[in-house]
């Protein structure tokens, strides 16, 4: 089973934008978690603490985005990075600037991502 499994995986990884994805999942993800956790010396409680939640939903559906259909990556990357300035006003410095690093890097590379082209034979070029 893994040898057949390694090839798919690398195959579908290559695919897609794989990193982009990761890391806007990762920084929504560190967005909730900061705002739930507290860290005992900040209570997040408000609209900064909805503002995080909120964000850190859309980041993560802007990363599942990315893997599931790469034709929307423009849409999203845009969409995260627009967002992860938003969380600097809004989310506590983007989950003390650990999430809006994630982000933004994230939305830079769903960007800038492009599709690899298939090899072409000479018998195509011709």
């Amino acid at each position: 089973m893994t040898t057949a499994f390694r090839p798919r995986w690398r195959g579908w990884r290559r695919d897609r934008p794989f990193a982009a994805g990761l890391l806007l999942g990762l920084g929504g993800l560190e967005l909730i978690c900061v705002s739930w956790a507290g860290l005992g010396f900040l209570r997040f409680t408000g609209t900064a603490g909805a503002a995080s939640w909120a964000l850190g939903a859309l980041f993560v559906v802007a990363g599942v985005t990315t893997w599931r259909n790469p034709a929307l990556r423009y849409f999203s990357g845009v969409l995260a990075a627009v967002m992860s300035l938003v969380s600097l006003v809004a989310a506590n410095l983007g989950g003390l600037l650990l999430g809006f690093l994630l982000t933004a890097v994230g939305s830079a590379l769903a960007l800038a991502w492009i599709p690899q082209q298939a090899p072409s034979t000479p018998e195509e070029e011709a």
